[in-house]
């Protein structure tokens, strides 16, 4: 694409960008706005917690050899301990998608 083209894009698209009124840049209230979910959750090698997170729409875990993960009821994970350590569990939640992080620690 030539330079000139590409600056016609993005002129075209700022012009036809709208403007939002003031109301509708004003921030959440903070009901609404629900902060992405994080902690840190500790369990032993071969036990299993439950961990409710309302909204979730998407969920990964780095280490699945550390600990496991499984839907137990709609927003309700299941976590199992596998093998001593640490790993990450990342959840992404609501419309927005917004992402948080588990630290998960598995002991003996």
């Amino acid at each position: 694409m030539h330079h000139g083209m590409k600056l016609a894009l993005v002129a075209l698209t700022l012009i036809g960008t709208p403007v939002l009124a003031a109301e509708e840049t004003k921030p959440a209230k903070a009901a609404e706005a629900a902060p992405a979910p994080e902690g840190t959750v500790t369990l032993k090698k071969g036990g299993q917690k439950d961990l409710s997170v309302p909204g979730m729409v998407r969920v990964a875990i780095d280490d699945p050899e550390v600990a496991d993960v499984d839907l137990a009821n709609k927003g309700v994970l299941r976590l199992t301990g596998s093998k001593a350590g640490e790993t990450t569990l990342l959840v992404w939640v609501g419309p927005e998608n917004k992402r948080g992080s588990f630290r998960i620690i598995v002991h003996d």
